[in-house]
């Protein structure tokens, strides 16, 4: 069996933004798809994709890890955001043809599942405590044990440092007394904050109420910065969304960085990336809680990579747009806050490519400017 084409599918929807998926085809006539990440210059993917290809074509998809370091190795510089977002998606396509071609779930090519469900947690949001302790409600009532919010409002950088930290404990005081002691809650602070004694004062607020995590508590760039923080945490320190391949991943767990490391499937490199990093990460008596805000094609992904995961902990969830939910054959969803155990073969899921048909590609993806009062343009 040989790759015959590699293909890029990409469409925006004004509520879901782009949507950008990988095809990969052979000669055998099996298929596999994956997603690529949303870095925000997205068609810079789609030319990645298509330098791939001409590696990839004439390749055989079963050997996915030299598939991997053909493209990996091939480039002149190590691969950045763009590259390794489409080096990703490809991947998980190889990942799904392999399966496919074996009659396999992808989670059985990893070893076999470890558990037979999947603990799933629920981004949480509310501009004010009030609100955020009435999604608490809305989502624990659906059955989850496990949620993630902001410490912080979203006029946060408007207000005084020590009204910051009452309005972080008022929000956190909010959600416990919404659902008790029972239901785990982390706090992501996306890498926001900048300075890491404000998010040692941040955490001692909200301590009293114990959070399960602090996610991303300051920029990812200085990972020796990252482990010094940690050592003076007193709570669970969760990080790694930000960061590419094994090697990256390696820096943080190397500078004792990370208590929950948090692999994106999409951008650290697609499944094969994602084992090697869990594996180093057990020998260092960490836990991995992949982190996804993506569509149905990485949470898939993430699936089975969790049914085979010795370390895992837990799996971010969200709200899947309309467009999503069309643009794949099927999707798994969560019951009473665990997912079911993927079925294959291979992913077990396809694209709907008339979706895209009606949805052109239309602008490129911004995070939006985050501007602080004296118009410094503020870390995010």
């Amino acid at each position: 069996m040989k790759i015959t084409k590699i293909e890029t599918l990409i469409g925006t929807d004004p509520a879901a933004g782009n949507l950008v998926y990988v095809r990969t085809h052979t000669d055998a006539g099996i298929h596999g798809v994956g997603e690529v990440y949303h870095v925000g210059p997205d068609m810079a993917s789609t030319y990645w994709v298509e330098y791939f290809a001409e590696q990839l074509v004439g390749q055989d998809p079963t050997e996915i890890e030299r598939n991997w370091a053909l493209c990996y190795q091939g480039a002149r510089f190590p691969i950045g955001s763009s590259g390794l977002a489409a080096l990703s998606a490809i991947d998980v396509s190889l990942w799904d043809i392999t399966g496919k071609a074996l009659d396999k779930p992808v989670y059985e090519l990893m070893g076999g599942k470890v558990r037979d469900k999947i603990r799933a947690y629920w981004d949480i949001h509310g501009s004010t405590p009030e609100e955020l302790g009435e999604d608490t409600r809305k989502f624990v009532d659906q059955g989850y044990t496990a949620l993630k919010a902001s410490p912080l409002s979203p006029n946060w950088r408007d207000m005084r440092w020590n009204d910051v930290l009452s309005d972080s404990k008022a929000r956190f005081k909010a959600v416990r007394d919404a659902v008790g002691d029972d239901i785990d809650v982390g706090f992501d602070a996306h890498a926001a904050i900048y300075e890491p004694i404000r998010v040692l004062e941040v955490t001692d607020v909200l301590m009293e109420y114990n959070p399960w995590f602090m996610e991303e508590p300051i920029r990812m760039e200085n990972r020796y910065e990252m482990g010094k923080l940690r050592e003076k945490m007193t709570c669970a320190l969760a990080t790694g969304e930000c960061l590419y391949t094994k090697f990256e991943m390696w820096d943080l767990i190397r500078e004792g960085g990370v208590d929950i490391i948090q692999p994106e499937v999409c951008i650290v490199g697609g499944l094969t990336e994602m084992r090697k990093i869990a594996f180093m990460a057990e020998a260092h008596d960490l836990v991995v809680a992949p982190h996804n805000p993506m569509g149905p094609l990485a949470s898939v992904a993430n699936l089975h990579f969790d049914a085979a995961t010795s370390n895992f902990l837990v799996q971010e969830s969200r709200t899947l747009k309309p467009f999503e939910i069309a643009s794949v054959t099927n999707i798994v969803q969560p019951v009473d806050g665990y997912y079911p155990i993927p079925e294959g073969p291979g992913l077990g899921i396809d694209v709907v490519e008339s979706e895209f048909t009606n949805k052109p590609y239309g602008k490129p993806w911004h995070r939006g400017d985050r501007v602080n009062p004296d118009n410094s343009i503020a870390y995010i």
